[in-house]
């Protein structure tokens, strides 16, 4: 009884004990029940943060350039442009064809901007759709987020990703356009992925 009274923090005498067999039953059935949650619980939270790593490459060209804005300040407003291209996966789901459409702000005296847009990724068994973010540095060079959910045969996976890669398209050099990157990131699983 002195090892149920310190593990539990209250002594049996404090719920009543004058004719309380009663309240004793309801405080042991409180503490049975708080034990077994305690059991199950960690295995459903387990279950559901479940993620599969993945990395993997990816390339688009340019399929259309949308409205392009540019102000005397030298700043470039792009606006509903799209790209698409393959994208290669350590893991299957995530291997098939990415298109984009873009809305971004860029400086040319700086060489930095923002980014963001919706994406699919797609292949004969489902798509995973969503938004991402970049930030560009350096003229060419930009890192970003995404993150989308399933369709179809992916339906409720949850796909986050981390990128880096280049947009040739802003070098000057109409010889060496296009858009690559590579990743790395999870794809999360209430089912156990």
């Amino acid at each position: 009884m002195q090892r149920f009274q310190h593990r539990f923090g209250f002594s049996v005498q404090s719920v009543g004990m004058g004719g309380g067999e009663r309240e004793m039953r309801r405080v042991l059935m409180f503490v049975i029940v708080l034990l077994a949650l305690s059991v199950i619980m960690p295995g459903i939270v387990n279950a559901i943060a479940t993620g599969t790593g993945v990395v993997g490459t990816m390339s688009m060209t340019a399929t259309w350039p949308g409205d392009i804005y540019v102000l005397k300040s030298g700043i470039v407003r792009q606006v509903g442009a799209e790209a698409s291209g393959p994208i290669a996966s350590s893991d299957p789901r995530l291997t098939g064809v990415l298109e984009i459409v873009l809305d971004a702000v860029f400086s040319l005296n700086t060489g930095e901007g923002v980014g963001f847009g919706s994406f699919t990724i797609s292949n004969a068994a489902g798509t995973f759709e969503g938004r991402f973010t970049v930030k560009d540095t350096d003229y060419i060079f930009f890192e970003g987020k995404l993150e989308g959910h399933g369709t179809a045969a992916y339906e409720g996976l949850l796909l986050k990703l981390e990128m880096t890669g280049t947009d040739l398209y802003r070098d000057g050099n109409d010889a060496t356009n296009g858009i690559s990157a590579v990743f790395t990131g999870y794809i999360l699983s209430p089912h156990g992925a």
